[in-house]
């Protein structure tokens, strides 16, 4: 089974729209007291098949337990060189260093091991042609980091730069309370 075939799959099981939302304007977030509805802007459409290719490769269904599992193996996986859209990834973890710590300890134990699929610059047609065997094969990191005193190290900057993105709306808005009054 290609990787398009694999993507097609887990828009229906999850009840995704077709190409994950590519074609939309705008995309839902779905929070515990509210939805945020954001534009979708051509910079995050573009790497929006690479993401769920992510959730393929790992296992990872689209639960926020899921969600941060890959933001964090993204992170550790060489998607932070993507800018902007890692500002996403980085919200996301910076949230689960709060919600699902085990996960963001995993993904990031796993993408530490690994090549991020956007890093591997093949040409989309090309990467939807693959099966998943040999995705995973590209996407082995053939020289890993034996410390794991460096991996914590890398995981602890990568959790203090992802909270300062998760909480940076709170900073901005207590800042600007306190201009106000």
């Amino acid at each position: 089974m290609t990787l398009a075939e694999h993507l097609e799959l887990f828009y229906q099981k999850y009840d995704l729209p077709a190409n994950g939302g590519e074609n939309h304007n705008s995309f839902e977030v779905p929070l515990p007291i509210l939805t945020l509805t954001l534009p979708n802007l051509s910079w995050r459409k573009k790497m929006l098949y690479v993401h769920d290719l992510e959730h393929i490769l790992n296992d990872q269904d689209t639960t926020w337990k899921g969600e941060m599992f890959i933001a964090s193996w993204e992170i550790a996986s060489g998607f932070w060189k993507n800018f902007p859209i890692i500002i996403f990834p980085l919200w996301t973890m910076g949230w689960g260093i709060w919600k699902h710590p085990k996960s963001v300890l995993e993904g990031f134990k796993a993408g530490n091991s690994s090549i991020g699929i956007a890093n591997l610059n093949i040409d989309k047609q090309e990467l939807l042609a693959l099966n998943l065997s040999e995705l995973k094969e590209l996407t082995k990191r053939t020289f890993l980091r034996k410390s794991s005193f460096f991996v914590y190290f890398k995981l602890l900057i990568w959790i203090i730069i992802s909270q300062f993105v998760f909480l940076m709306p709170i900073i901005i808005l207590f800042i600007t309370l306190i201009i106000i009054f």
